[in-house]
């Protein structure tokens, strides 16, 4: 009877590494589109949602080698190549993260420079105008 349930163990430990991999890749193709989004500044896009497919992949990843540690080296080739594949994803995924990040906050500096700009252009031009304004005042006696 404790055979037929390890045995049962094995086949689900086997069907679960067989499955975890199509939802890796899933939550990798979900988190590039998230970064996508983000760098084009959609509404929808938000550094929390990022966070957390972020964990979701170092979650998956982590599961992927609990799997490798668990089996006879021997054994692992074929599950060390699947985590190193994700990891490399993952390491891609990030560096699109921060160039997304900066991307955002040179448009956000950028507006603000312009708003500032603006607001020193107008400023310039209220006191010029008051100062034309009073040296007109004091030619009119």
């Amino acid at each position: 009877m404790a055979l037929q349930w390890r045995g049962a163990w094995i086949v689900l430990a086997a069907l679960f590494i067989a499955c975890g991999q199509p939802d890796a890749q899933k939550t990798a193709k979900e988190l590039r589109t998230e970064i996508e989004a983000y760098e084009h500044a959609a509404p929808a896009a938000n550094e929390d949602r990022i966070a957390a497919l972020f964990a979701k992949l170092d979650a998956e990843i982590a599961a992927l080698r609990a799997d490798e540690l668990s089996k006879p080296p021997a054994d692992r080739t074929e599950i060390t190549a699947r985590r190193e594949t994700l990891e490399a994803e993952r390491r891609d995924l990030q560096t699109a993260y921060l160039k997304a990040r900066v991307a955002r906050l040179g448009v956000a500096t950028e507006e603000a420079l312009r708003g500032m700009a603006d607001q020193l252009g107008k400023g310039l031009e209220d006191a010029g105008r008051r100062l034309r304004d009073s040296t007109r005042q004091g030619e009119a006696p």
